[in-house]
C-alpha cells in the first residue's frame, strides 16, 4: 500500500491530536517530573523517584525504556537481558522494556537486530539528539531523533525517527507515557505486513498468563489467543505485584493509521500495537504492507498507562482520545 493522500490528510488532524495530549488531563496531580540528560540515557523521575530511563544501548543496537516503575516503585517490565530477577524467563533477549521496531523494512530487521541474534539483516537505531526537554509540575517531556540505518558498511539513513515522549502522574497512584512517533522515509521504504512491530513491551513474570497474568481489550476479549491480531482501540495486561493489582494498559489514538490497530500479543507477557499486520493474522484480507516515498512520514500517537487494577480504562481511553 503506498500512503499518499492520506497521509497530508491526516497531518493536521494527527497535528491537533498532538496538541491537545500534550495538555495534562483534567485533575492531573501536581507531581514534579524532572528529566536528566545524559550520554546515551534519558532518566524520568517524578516527585523525586524514579519512572523510566531511555536507553541508547549501542550493544543492542536499538533504544528502549528500562525500567519501567510503578507509583510504588514496582518493577512492570522483564529485566532480562539487562538485570535478569531470580525465575525470571531468558527467552527473546531483544525484548527490552519498552522499544519501537519492526522486523521488514525494507531488506533490513530492525526488531531481532541484536548482535546476539547473529542476523545478517540487523540494522541499527542510533539516538542522534534529544531536544525540547520540559520538567516542573504536572508533566515532563523530551523529543529524540533517530536514525534506523540497515546492514553494510556504505549504508545510509533509511528512516528517520522524530519522538516525543510526555511522562505524567494523572493521580498519585498512576503513571502515563504519551509517546508522539513521526517516522520519515530518507528513501523508498516498505514496512511490511508482519506481525513483528511496532510498539510494545515486554512485561515481567507475574503478567504471564501461565503466573496469573490477565488480558482485556476494548471489546472485553480475555484470551490471549483471541486478542491476538484482533484490532482494538486498547490492551490492559493485569498482574499481582508483591499483593498489589496492578494494570498496563496501551492505547491507540482515534487519529492513527488503521484505528483500531491490530495487536501481536503472547502469554509471556508481550504486547505490541502494530498497524502492519493484517494478511499476516487473517489469510484472507489483503496485504497490509505500507510503502512512503522518499520524505513521506507515519505519523503515530499511544499512551502506555500504569495504573491500579481496579482503574476504569475505558474512561481513561476517552479522556486520551478526547471523545
Amino acid at each position: 500500500m503506498i500512503v499518499g493522500k492520506w497521509l497530508a490528510a491526516a497531518a493536521a488532524v494527527v497535528a491537533a491530536a498532538g496538541a491537545l495530549g500534550a495538555r495534562p488531563e483534567a485533575g492531573a496531580s501536581s507531581a514534579q517530573v524532572k528529566i536528566q540528560v545524559a550520554p546515551d540515557q534519558v532518566a524520568v523521575t517524578i516527585d523525586g523517584k524514579p519512572f523510566t530511563t531511555l536507553r541508547a544501548d549501542k550493544a543492542a543496537q536499538k533504544l528502549y525504556l528500562h525500567p519501567l516503575l510503578t507509583a510504588s516503585g514496582k518493577q512492570v517490565t522483564r529485566g532480562f537481558p539487562m538485570e535478569p530477577a531470580p525465575g525470571e524467563s531468558d527467552d527473546h533477549p531483544h525484548q527490552r522494556g519498552v522499544w519501537i521496531g519492526a522486523e521488514h523494512v525494507n531488506d533490513a530487521d530492525f526488531w531481532e537486530n541484536e548482535p546476539s541474534d547473529k542476523n545478517p539483516r540487523a540494522g541499527v537505531v542510533t539516538l542522534t539528539k534529544v531536544t525540547g526537554v520540559r520538567e516542573g509540575a504536572g508533566e515532563g517531556a523530551f523529543t529524540l531523533i533517530a536514525h534506523w540505518i540497515p546492514p553494510g558498511r556504505e549504508s545510509k539513513v533509511l528512516v528517520l525517527e522524530t519522538r516525543t515522549m510526555t511522562f505524567r502522574a494523572p493521580a498519585p497512584d498512576t503513571r502515563s507515557i504519551d509517546i508522539d512517533l513521526r517516522l520519515q522515509a530518507k528513501s523508498k521504504v516498505t514496512f511490511a505486513d508482519h506481525h513483528d512491530a511496532l510498539l510494545g513491551l515486554r512485561l515481567t513474570t507475574p503478567f504471564e498468563i501461565a503466573h496469573g497474568g490477565r488480558l482485556l481489550n476494548a471489546e472485553g476479549l480475555t484470551s490471549w489467543e483471541k486478542l491476538r491480531g484482533a484490532r482494538s482501540a486498547w490492551v490492559d495486561s493485569l498482574a499481582t505485584l508483591d499483593g498489589e493489582g496492578v494494570g498496563v494498559a496501551v492505547m491507540d489514538a482515534p487519529t492513527n493509521f488503521r484505528f483500531p490497530t491490530s495487536w501481536h500479543v503472547r502469554e509471556y507477557g508481550l504486547v505490541f500495537a502494530n498497524p502492519f499486520a493484517m494478511h499476516d493474522y487473517s489469510p484472507s484480507v489483503p496485504d497490509g504492507s505500507v510503502t512512503l516515498q522518499p520524505g513521506q512520514e507515519l505519523k503515530l500517537r499511544y499512551r502506555i498507562l500504569i495504573h491500579p487494577a481496579s482503574a476504569d480504562v475505558a474512561a481513561a481511553f476517552k479522556e486520551f482520545s478526547g471523545r
